[in-house]
């Protein structure tokens, strides 16, 4: 269910999510995040356990993925559902990071660097690639502004999945993503909104019922789709492609795509030539 955005005025919108997020530190790292996903190191694997939501998220990801590639004319047609759909496609996963994603999209023929500030969950990611013995996969201990000073303009694509709404300055950290994208690459968020909806079902009943481990959201960081297609358009000279919403079933643990944008949403964009 894709729609494209429409231009709209949205400063008063913008100046409202400055204001909320003014106070938040400069770096986009926060030790706190950094420590809190650290400790799900031993749970990250498990498809049945705790994050399994994350496990169940792949299928759709990747077609998002695919399918946003395959309208920019990136990929051929003819290796679309085949272990070569990715072929010869360079991708960056900004926050990867065990490598639940990075994995999925390395089996693709894809190469695939998977980048996490947490150091435990990339000696996690790096074991379970032993597994793979796929020389198209790359792990590094590092943040976005660090890969972005060896790596400007280097990627066809870059995916932050279920990232952006744990970084307090997401202009530095979307700007830094895009840095690393060729001219006329592709970024690829998925990210909760920043409505009652996405409180009500990510926060509170998702956390309390401990279908998302405790603690792993701040409502206040989340982000409205119109406010990260301004950022991305104003500030990182990107054209918003695609918006999709996306709605999570935890009694079932499936994702599925929906025309509301009111939980949580998909977002493609492309850089400017």
């Amino acid at each position: 269910m894709n729609f494209i955005t429409k231009k709209r005025n949205i400063s008063n919108s913008i100046n409202v999510f400055r204001f909320i997020t003014q106070d938040f530190a400069k770096d986009t790292i926060n030790p706190n995040e950094v420590e809190h996903h650290s400790n799900l190191k031993d749970i990250w694997w498990k498809s049945n356990g705790p994050l399994n939501a994350l496990h169940s998220f792949n299928p759709l990801r990747i077609s998002f993925i695919i399918n946003g590639l395959l309208n920019m004319k990136k990929i051929e047609t003819k290796n679309i559902g085949t272990r070569q759909s990715l072929k010869n496609i360079k991708i960056l996963d900004v926050g990867c990071g065990g490598g639940v994603l990075t994995e999925a999209l390395s089996r693709l023929d894809s190469n695939v660097t998977g980048i996490d500030p947490s150091k435990e969950l990339i000696s996690i990611a790096i074991d379970h690639s032993v597994i793979l013995r796929n020389k198209n996969i790359k792990y590094l201990n590092e943040s976005i502004e660090e890969h972005m000073k060896l790596n400007v303009e280097a990627y066809d694509a870059i995916v932050t999945s279920e990232v952006l709404e744990h970084i307090s300055n997401k202009y530095s950290f979307l700007t830094s993503c895009v840095e690393c994208l060729k001219p006329g690459g592709s970024l690829f968020i998925t990210t909760p909104n920043r409505t009652f909806c996405s409180w009500l079902s990510v926060v509170k009943i998702g956390e309390q019922l401990n279908f998302i481990p405790k603690g792993t959201h701040q409502w206040e960081k989340f982000i409205c789709p119109h406010e990260l297609q301004s950022i991305l358009e104003m500030n990182c000279q990107c054209d918003t492609i695609a918006i999709n919403g996306l709605t999570y079933n935890p009694f079932t643990n499936r994702w599925c795509w929906t025309d509301s944008t009111d939980i949580s949403y998909a977002l493609h964009a492309v850089k400017g030539k």
